[in-house]
C-alpha cells in the first residue's frame, strides 16, 4: 500500500557492521503524504552518496541527558537508566544553528527521554556522533548501529549489547555506539504542539533510536543477510530475525544461520505472509504471531523491519513503516514492549504513568473517531 511522487523524502536507518559494510534503511515519504521506510541496499550499492561514517571529527562537545523524564501529569522519581551522549558534529548549522539549534537539540533530548525511560532497569551511557544538514534531497534523517559479522548467527547491534549489558560490554571501544544524521529541509514540530503540516520530530526520533537498538531486519529481497550470502550459506541476521516466520509458523532463517529460499515469497505475500512469532510479542497480540510489513512490492529497509500499518490494530503504533503529519503517539505498545523482550530486552518495563504528549495524542485520536474524522493516512 504504497504512494508515490516525484517529490520523496527519506530517513535513513544505517547499520554498519564490524567491516564497515553498510546495511541502508532509508525512511522515505512523499511530502504530506506518505513517509516510507525503504532499505537502499543490502548489497552495498547506493541511490545517493552517504557521509562516511568511520571517521568522524571530534571537535564538538558531547552533550549528555539522562533518561529520567517527568512522567504523566505528576513528575516521577529520578531513576538511574539509560543515559544518551549527543556528539554534535556540525557548529554553527543544524543542532547548533544559532536562533533553531537549542530546540533541536531539547527534541532530541526529549526523544531519548521517552525511550528511555523504558529502559529504567538497564544502566549504560549510549553514544551517538550526530551530524545535520538543510538540503532538498530525498533524505529526512538517519540513525543506526553496528553489527558484527559472524555468518551462520544472529547479531546484537552494539548499542543493543550495550545496554543488555548494563554498560559493561563496549564492542567498539571509544568509536561512538550510533550515528544520527538529520536534514532540517523540511517542516520538523520540535514540541508537543506538532502542526498539520509538520513531522513528529519526538516521535520519528523514537522509532530511529529503537532500530539502533536492534528493532530491525537484515533479510534482504531474496533472502540474502548482512553479507549477501548465495542461497543456501549461512549469513550474518539479526537478532530480530530469529523471530520471523511465515503465516504458518515456518521460520524464515534456520537456527543455523540459512534462510529457507521457499520462503522468499512470503517476504512478498502481504499483510500476514510475515509474522514476528517471539513467545512476549505473540502473548501481548492475542496468542497469534504479529504481522510484519511485506507489501507485495518488496520495499528495501521498509520490508520485515516494521509492524504491518496495513494491519488496522497496528497503524497507529511508532514501530509501523508510516506515519501522518501532526502529533502522534510517544509511547510503546503492549506488542511493540513484547518483541523488545524477544530481542533481549527482558527488564523493560512500561512507565508508571502515560506520557503526556502520548495521552494528548489518545484524547485526539478519540476525539477524530466520535466526530467521524478520517485523515488521510501518511505512509513512513
Amino acid at each position: 500500500m504504497q504512494h508515490r511522487s516525484s517529490r520523496e523524502i527519506s530517513l535513513s536507518v544505517i547499520s554498519f557492521n564490524a567491516r564497515l559494510k553498510p546495511a541502508h534503511f532509508y525512511l522515505s515519504s512523499i511530502r504530506n503524504q506518505r513517509l516510507r521506510h525503504q532499505q537502499i541496499s543490502n548489497h552495498w550499492t547506493y541511490h545517493m552518496p552517504l557521509k562516511t561514517p568511520s571517521k568522524r571529527p571530534r571537535s564538538a562537545k558531547a552533550i549528555t541527558i539522562a533518561s529520567t523524564l517527568a512522567l504523566g501529569l505528576l513528575a516521577q522519581p529520578a531513576q538511574a537508566a539509560l543515559t544518551f551522549s549527543f556528539n554534535y558534529l556540525n557548529p554553527g548549522q543544524g543542532f547548533d544553528d544559532p536562533t533553531f539549534g537549542a530546540a533541536r537539540k531539547s527534541a532530541l533530548n526529549d526523544a531519548a527521554n521517552l525511550l528511555g525511560v523504558y529502559f529504567s532497569n538497564y544502566e549504560a551511557n549510549l553514544t551517538y556522533d550526530v551530524t545535520s544538514s538543510s538540503i532538498d534531497e530525498p533524505r529526512l534523517a538517519s540513525a543506526g548501529s553496528s553489527q558484527y559479522v559472524v555468518p551462520g548467527t544472529f547479531q546484537q547491534s552494539i548499542v543493543q549489547t550495550k545496554i543488555l549489558t548494563n554498560g559493561a560490554t563496549d564492542r567498539n571501544g571509544t568509536e561512538a555506539d550510533g550515528y544520527i544524521d538529520w536534514n532540517f529541509f523540511e517542516n520538523w514540530g520540535l514540541t508537543d504542539n506538532v502542526a498539520e503540516n509538520e513531522y513528529d520530530f519526538k516521535t520519528v526520533g523514537i522509532h530511529e533510536l529503537l532500530h539502533s537498538f536492534g528493532f530491525s531486519s537484515n533479510i534482504g529481497a531474496t533472502g540474502t543477510g548482512l553479507e549477501s550470502k548465495p542461497s543456501g550459506t549461512p549469513d550474518t541476521w539479526a537478532t530480530f530475525d530469529n523471530f520471523l516466520t511465515d503465516a504458518s509458523g515456518n521460520r524464515l532463517v534456520s537456527t543455523a544461520g540459512v534462510f529457507d529460499s521457499t520462503k522468499v515469497a512470503a517476504l512478498t505475500g502481504g499483510s500476514g505472509s510475515v509474522l514476528f512469532n517471539g513467545a512476549n510479542a505473540v502473548a501481548a497480540n492475542g496468542g497469534v504471531g504479529v504481522n510484519i510489513f511485506a507489501p507485495t512490492t518488496y520495499s528495501d529497509g521498509s520490508s520485515t523491519s516494521h509492524l504491518d500499518d496495513d494491519t488496522a490494530t497496528l497503524a497507529e503504533l511508532i514501530m509501523t513503516s508510516s506515519v501522518s503529519p501532526g502529533l502522534k503517539t510517544r509511547e510503546l505498545s503492549a506488542l511493540e514492549l513484547g518483541i523488545l523482550k524477544d530481542i533481549g530486552y527482558t527488564q523493560i518495563e512500561a512507565p508508571a504513568e502515560v506520557p503526556v504528549p502520548a495521552t494528548v495524542w489518545l484524547m485526539l485520536t478519540g476525539l477524530m473517531g466520535l466526530l467521524g474524522l478520517n485523515r488521510r493516512k501518511a505512509a513512513l
